[in-house]
């Protein structure tokens, strides 16, 4: 085959994507990831994802890198399309760094979750048959241009949508608790699968790791990738062997557990987790159907220990509450199938308030803007125009924020601040303007937005409790610096504008000799 040059690389890269082995892989990923995992999850579905993305990934990165830089040669591309996907792969399944890695790039398309496992390492042999189409297609020749473009068009966004939306991330979470023969089994299963499903019913299919002090888990032989054909109902409450007069339940609809010391006449609160507590963990659980649903206490068991007991509570997308032998209550989360449990998902003060705290700071342009625009005295329409920019700019930070769109957020804020930049800049050059009515102004809307900030920090928190209080707080201060910046420009206005300096020449508008001569 002749050498090829520029636009020819692109067609033969995209021929390659075109291939019908190439098109075939796309096809057994979408449908594997999309229908066969869910119906028969396991080994063979588990890793023929991983042989599909293999076969058709090196020539997904060949073609987009031919399209972006039409100069690098067909075979430069291909040797960088497989290498890259082969390194790339096996870091990805053999080192805890590279599954991060991957984790963290899927989850800028949808929320997802890639696992190290060495075991899939078993698909990097697929390279070989991407390597075989490729060698048909360099030496074939090429199909009309037309026929191309038409393949094309339609493979590469499947293709592209193929890597994008993978299979459905895992949300591991605690379904069952149960005690048998001396220790405490849990039954995990992938949250996801619960979306759609039954509030009543029970989410399957979960594997199973036990405990005997609650601290630290293994595998266990009933584990399972699916549900034993009758599992048992939920057991809400169960008492301590050697005191049946001692008992513990879960509220329902709650994250909360009840105990009594005299056989159910009266109990009283162990444990909870507010409702307010409860909304706050809801922002930082991906794909949440209800806190009534994945955020509630589902099955509770007891397990005797040398000095006490444990209490072990089944709390689905949170994980597990465990009470110790000397009545301490902790989250310790999902369980790990091997060692330590998972952290307590509940993170620092702070986090996942960023839409509130984005809405804070664009009351400072949004503030200066409506404060200091009526009583311009030059450049009206040029300061109106800077106005809306950074409204718009604010709206973007918002939508961005919102929509979880950081490259939308980034660009509202350079937006609004370029607007606002603008803005101040025409302030300054209002020689009827008073120095301190638009640093009054922009101290007001500073402070308003810490204001506003400020009390969805504390809700985040812990304080106040509810986000609805939060919410009040923070509409009472933006009223309240409304209210103050249009008292400071009430201010600058009953004083009039600013005097000319005596022996100053101006050029002034007819407006603005108007306004110096009362």
């Amino acid at each position: 085959m002749e050498r090829t040059s520029g636009m020819r690389h692109v067609a033969v890269a995209l021929a390659w994507m075109t291939h019908p082995v190439t098109v075939g892989a796309v096809v057994v990923l979408l449908v594997n990831d999309h229908l066969l995992k869910a119906a028969y999850p396991g080994t063979v579905t588990g890793k023929l994802s991983d042989v599909a993305g293999l076969v058709f990934a090196p020539a997904l990165v060949a073609a987009v890198l031919c399209l972006l830089v039409p100069r690098v040669p067909a075979r430069v591309a291909a040797v960088a399309g497989l290498a890259g996907v082969g390194l790339g792969f096996a870091w990805v399944k053999a080192t805890a760094a590279g599954a991060g890695f991957a984790s963290a790039a899927w989850s800028l398309v949808r929320p997802s979750t890639v696992l190290a496992d060495m075991t899939d390492l078993v698909a990097l042999p697929a390279l070989a048959l991407a390597w075989w189409t490729w060698t048909r297609v360099r030496t074939a020749e090429l199909p009309e241009r037309w026929t191309r473009t038409v393949r094309a068009a339609l493979v590469l966004p499947v293709a592209v949508l193929a890597v994008a939306a993978t299979s459905a991330p895992y949300y591991p979470a605690v379904a069952r608790v149960q005690v048998v023969d001396g220790r405490a089994l849990v039954g995990l299963y992938n949250g996801y699968h619960a979306l759609n499903a039954d509030p009543a019913a029970e989410p399957r299919p979960y594997s199973w790791v036990s405990t005997t002090d609650g601290r630290t888990w293994v595998d266990d032989p009933k584990s399972s990738e699916t549900s034993p054909p009758a599992p048992e109902p939920l057991r809400t409450q169960a008492c301590v062997p050697d005191t049946p007069a001692h008992c513990y339940r879960v509220v329902p609809g709650r994250m909360a557990v009840e105990e009594t010391v005299d056989d159910g006449r009266t109990w009283r609160l162990s444990w909870e987790v507010s409702d307010g507590r409860r909304e706050f963990l809801a922002r930082q659980v991906d794909d949440l159907k209800s806190t009534r649903v994945d955020l509630v206490s589902a099955e509770v068991a007891v397990l005797p220990v040398t000095g006490g007991h444990l209490v072990l509570v089944a709390n689905r997308r949170d994980g597990l509450a465990v009470r110790f032998a000397d009545g301490t209550w902790q989250r310790v989360g999902v369980p790990a199938e091997t060692g330590s449990p998972s952290v307590d998902p509940l993170v620092g003060a702070g986090q996942h308030v960023w839409l509130e705290f984005a809405l804070a700071g664009s009351a400072v342009p949004v503030l200066v803007c409506l404060a200091l625009l009526p009583v311009l005295t030059r450049r009206r329409r040029l300061a109106a125009g800077a106005a809306g920019l950074t409204v718009l700019g604010s709206l973007a930070l918002l939508f961005g924020v919102a929509a979880g769109t950081w490259f939308a957020g980034i660009f509202g804020i350079v937006v609004a601040m370029s607007g606002l930049a603008w803005f101040l800049a025409t302030v300054a050059d209002d020689r009827g303007l008073r120095w301190w009515h638009p640093v009054g102004v922009l101290g007001v809307a500073v402070l308003t937005a810490v204001g506003i900030g400020w009390p969805f920090y504390g809700w985040s928190a812990g304080n106040p409790d509810g986000y609805d209080t939060a919410a009040w707080i923070a509409v009472l201060v933006a009223v309240g610096g409304a209210v103050v910046s249009a008292a400071v420009t009430l201010a600058a206005r009953l004083r009039g504008p600013r005097p000319p300096r005596p022996g100053t020449q101006y050029l002034l508008t007819d407006a603005e000799a108007q306004a110096w001569r009362g």
